[in-house]
């Protein structure tokens, strides 16, 4: 169903029985558009990417390169929890935007992202940092656009003394590189 919001779209084939119609939309304060990918809520979508991604990291042989998937709040929670199920991973360590009132001894790092104003934070609970530390790193990720959160993120880690190994992403639409990389799909928007 299109919403009446919604004047202009970007058909996503993803495979030959995954596709999307993604808004296209100015950001605010910006002339740069791009076809909005958001994964939160749709379940057939968060799993068939995660299979698409699992599938990918066997084909290169990257099972053996990470111990722990990390995903950033929020859009990649989903899909890494999606993966960690297919992988069979017992958890999951989620980097998040703020520091929460439950957090014990948290660690933070400033982040600028492009589909949000001003600078942001990204944390670690400190019991995050205990499952990341001495640790092989998976970061999954929806999207990756100027891979800014990405750097901040890999700089998070390594703060909590965990090493980036592979960063998985379902989209790349920048010119994000990183020997680690692995994408599914670089859309042409």
């Amino acid at each position: 169903m299109k919403s009446k919001l919604v004047k202009e779209t970007f058909l996503l084939k993803l495979s030959p029985d995954l596709e999307r119609e993604l808004p296209l939309i100015t950001l605010s304060g910006t002339d740069k558009r791009i076809a909005s990918f958001v994964m939160l809520g749709d379940i057939e979508l968060n799993a068939k990417c995660a299979a698409l991604l699992v599938e990918q990291m066997k084909t290169q042989d990257l099972l053996d390169k990470f111990d722990i998937l990390v995903a950033l709040e929020a859009k990649g929670i989903a899909l890494t929890h999606e993966c960690s199920h297919m992988l069979n991973l017992p958890y999951y360590v989620v980097i998040r935007k703020s520091v929460k009132k439950y957090m014990i001894e948290p660690i933070s790092i400033p982040v600028e992202s492009i589909t949000s104003f001003g600078e942001q934070t990204l944390v670690l609970n400190g019991l995050d940092v205990e499952r990341i530390r001495g640790k092989r790193v998976c970061i999954t990720e929806d999207v990756i656009a100027t891979g800014g959160s990405i750097r901040a993120a890999i700089k998070l880690i390594e703060k909590a003394g965990g090493e980036v190994t592979v960063i998985a992403s379902v989209l790349l639409k920048g010119d994000f590189e990183d020997p680690r990389l692995l994408y599914y799909h670089k859309p042409p928007i």
